[in-house]
């Protein structure tokens, strides 16, 4: 019976870890993506690679001008 019981304590204090774990990414995650997008410029050129900066929806977004 002690042996369940520490099983499932066991369990619980795993569970509690990996819950701890995953919100501690979600967290530096959310830190690094605002990060990347106060680092990237606001405007870019029709030259440049817009994938860069995470901003490929407004590169495919932009009409393109045909001769």
């Amino acid at each position: 019976m002690k042996a369940l019981i520490a099983f499932i304590v066991m369990a619980v204090g795993i569970l509690a870890l990996i819950e701890i774990n995953e919100r501690i990414k979600a967290k530096k995650s959310k830190v690094e993506s605002q990060k990347s997008n106060e680092d990237c410029p606001k405007e870019k050129s029709e030259t440049e690679n817009c994938s860069d900066c995470s901003l490929i929806e407004i590169c495919e977004k932009k009409p393109t001008a045909e001769p």
